[in-house]
């Protein structure tokens, strides 16, 4: 079998913590950010090259339009941070393939580094020292905060060109809602741009093109909510050709309790913490937390039935996202019979498509919370 090539764009987020505190002054207190193991980012990418682009200019095995990328945080210590993405895609023989990366990011790098890696690429060394992943370092954060612009250079990954050039602060703190742990919640961010130049790998001219962040307005951990940038030449990324936005993170909480607090209320939940690959019923590893704690509730309600109920936003065909989502729904159940030991009596499943969304599908955080899957209890017979 030939040799074959697999790459990741990725912008990681780790995680806010949800807080309900107060400050002295009553006021709410800003998310924190503690990283912790089984921490799960999940990005939306949108990748739109320009129209008269060159075939040979876009580079091969990155998905275009709408894709989704799902990272955890594995370790976290004095050395740094440990990070593991999975992919699937096919091989030369155009069987289908799974593929783990990691990245481990010196904590050196993370209070100093001035360059960036967005993504995973399986030629790429797991650790690639002078440079930052989740976000811009904290030498950079003081930067802009304090002078309002800084040096810096991004990578998408490191058998494509380096861009470099200055970042500017522009306006004062804006929030981002990112969903955490199934509920909505707004991040504060700060606004970056820049006009960053490259090497073009089709004639080696210098290139410009306008770059834009969103970066967490953390102490700790500044990290990189949203971005994009837009075709050479243009004057800002308001156009953008290549977009990421973190829009789900799940992280250990008390999540048998809160989902079953919902389903004593209200008989139904939308169960944060299940993944799939793109468009496909196969339930990823990071997965097996959610799984978990659905088995461990119904070990607890003995006498509880669920209906499993997969969601899809709208794009593609009805007829298309109905069989995913029924397909879906069905794997989270297989899921629990065969590896949670579950009675499969107690278990349905079904699947609604884009029939019912919950949030608009005219953006990447709105069809990525769509693509849902959801909990129903059996509750004909209360309690």
């Amino acid at each position: 079998m030939k040799s074959h090539k697999h790459y990741v764009l990725v912008v990681i987020c780790a995680l806010a913590l949800l807080s309900d505190g107060r400050t002295a002054s009553g006021q709410t207190a800003a998310p924190t950010i503690p990283l912790v193991p089984g921490l799960t980012i999940v990005i939306a990418a949108h990748d739109t090259p320009p129209a008269d682009a060159p075939r040979s200019t876009i580079v091969q095995n990155i998905a275009q339009g709408d894709s989704e990328l799902v990272v955890t945080v594995t370790g976290v210590d004095a050395k740094g941070i440990d990070e593991v993405t999975s992919i699937e895609g096919v091989d030369d023989n155009r069987r289908p393939l799974q593929l783990t990366i990691r990245r481990h990011v010196l904590a050196a790098d993370l209070a100093g580094s001035h360059v960036q890696v967005l993504g995973f690429h399986t030629d790429d060394s797991s650790e690639i020292p002078g440079t930052t992943s989740l976000g811009p370092s904290l030498a950079i954060m003081r930067e802009l905060k304090t002078a309002g612009r800084t040096a810096y250079s991004v990578i998408p990954f490191l058998r494509l060109p380096t861009s470099t050039g200055t970042l500017t602060r522009v306006g004062s703190t804006v929030p981002i809602p990112v969903l955490i742990n199934g509920r909505r919640t707004e991040l504060p961010a700060i606004r970056v741009t820049g006009q960053l130049t490259y090497n073009s790998t089709r004639d080696n001219s210098k290139r410009v093109r306008p770059w834009e962040q969103y970066i967490f307005d953390d102490p700790k951990h500044p990290l990189t909510l949203r971005l994009s940038y837009g075709a050479d030449g243009d004057r800002d990324a308001s156009k953008p050709i290549f977009t990421r936005e973190v829009v789900k993170i799940d992280f250990p909480a008390r999540e048998v309790v809160t989902i079953e607090e919902s389903l004593t209320k209200s008989c139904r939940v939308e169960m944060p913490g299940i993944y799939f690959d793109v468009d496909l019923a196969t339930l990823k590893p990071a997965s097996n937390r959610a799984l978990t704690t659905i088995a461990e509730l119904l070990r607890k309600q003995p006498q509880w039935r669920l209906s499993i109920e997969g969601h899809t936003d709208n794009t593609g065909g009805d007829a298309h996202n109905e069989d995913l989502s029924t397909r879906r729904a069905a794997a989270v159940k297989a899921a629990l019979v065969r590896d949670f030991a579950v009675a499969p009596g107690r278990l349905t499943s079904a699947g609604f498509g884009e029939r019912r969304p919950v949030e608009t599908n005219d953006t990447m955080a709105g069809r990525a919370r769509n693509r849902r899957v959801e909990l129903v209890r059996d509750c004909s017979g209360k309690p």
